[in-house]
């Protein structure tokens, strides 16, 4: 079961929810994954590329013989590529040698240019992409960037749909924590922006990682760079008061999460998601009166042979957080997919 449920949606929010049991420190915690993929064009990416485009053309930005571009992991650009098809615009991405063939090609099938750049040592392959937006840019006057590091449009829409829907679906449910990765930040700044308001007493989780710059750390070489997890450069949308505990994993323990969640459940998530499930349970280990999580699951695992048909590569010696945690998500066990 790629993604927990037989088949994808087509349509764009009121994603579901799965509940998993996990035995964990002599208790047993409830994790909820809000399952994205099931998203149309398989991501939560969906909303975010729906809620840019929205923006630009109410303010008379995008119409006919417009140009789409945008820079990206793999999952917005499925989403631009797909809405854009449907919408008459060109669009043009700029991706790296990590995005996922499976969404390159996803990309070019709806009719978008793929432009890869090389990697640049350091951790700094985003700088390359941004560069080779802005070259677009200044040389051809019908492009437009989307801009999904800076256009509020990103975090609206998980304001008022990913967070909105949690709500809903969650009405008089404790709520402990919600855990989500990061990467330009739009997602975690939007939920952040609904809980703070209307569920205040919920922990907001930011997950990124080691190497990354998304949440003010260093950037540095990521040999198993996760795609759609963590940034080369600090998150525009964030300051700080958007999160009550941050947290950092290794690309490769967040795979490794994801392998556990599949031999147990058969749910495969994509790389973020896992990292969104072992920080939610760390965090859970060391607070005991935390046991009901929900984690935002962004993509399902179909596309990432990275993680489930290569084999890994030998991990960063894991502390015993993470080891216990690990072997925890081997004997997690699903409820049924609604909320009780």
């Amino acid at each position: 079961m790629s993604g927990g449920l037989a088949s994808r949606r087509r349509v764009i929010g009121g994603t579901p929810l799965l509940s998993l049991r996990v035995p964990l420190g002599g208790r047993t915690v409830r994790v909820r994954l809000k399952m994205e993929g099931e998203n149309s064009f398989g991501s939560i990416k969906a909303r975010t590329a729906h809620a840019l485009l929205g923006s630009l053309e109410a303010a008379g930005r995008l119409g006919p013989g417009s140009r789409v571009v945008e820079s990206t992991s793999g999952n917005l650009g499925v989403a631009l590529a797909g809405l854009c098809a449907q919408r008459g615009y060109r669009c043009t991405l700029v991706v790296e040698p990590s995005t996922p063939q499976r969404s390159r090609d996803e990309m070019a099938a709806h009719g978008a240019e793929v432009v890869v750049v090389r990697e640049v040592p350091g951790g700094r392959t985003l700088d390359a992409r941004l560069a080779a937006v802005r070259d677009i840019l200044a040389n051809d006057p019908t492009a437009v960037w989307t801009d999904q590091y800076e256009n509020p449009a990103n975090p609206r829409a998980h304001q008022w749909g990913t967070a909105a829907e949690l709500a809903r679906a969650l009405p008089a449910h404790r709520l402990d924590a919600v855990s989500v990765a990061v990467s330009t930040g739009g997602t975690l700044a939007g939920i952040a922006r609904y809980f703070r308001e209307h569920r205040p007493r919920t922990r907001l989780l930011a997950v990124d990682a080691v190497g990354s710059a998304a949440l003010g750390g260093a950037v540095g070489e990521r040999p198993f760079k996760l795609a759609g997890f963590g940034s080369g450069q600090r998150s525009r949308f964030l300051t700080g008061d958007e999160w009550d505990r941050a947290l950092t994993v290794h690309d490769v323990h967040a795979a490794m999460a994801c392998h556990g969640l599949s031999e147990s459940t058969g749910v495969r998530l994509g790389g973020s998601g896992g990292a969104a499930v072992l920080a939610a349970l760390l965090h859970t280990l060391d607070t005991p009166g935390d046991g009901e999580v929900v984690c935002i699951c962004p993509d399902a695992g179909d596309k990432y042979e990275q993680i489930y048909v290569h084999p890994l590569p030998a991990p960063p010696e894991p502390d015993r957080g993470v080891l216990t945690v690990l072997k925890a998500l081997g004997a997690a066990r699903l409820e049924n997919g609604e909320p009780e």
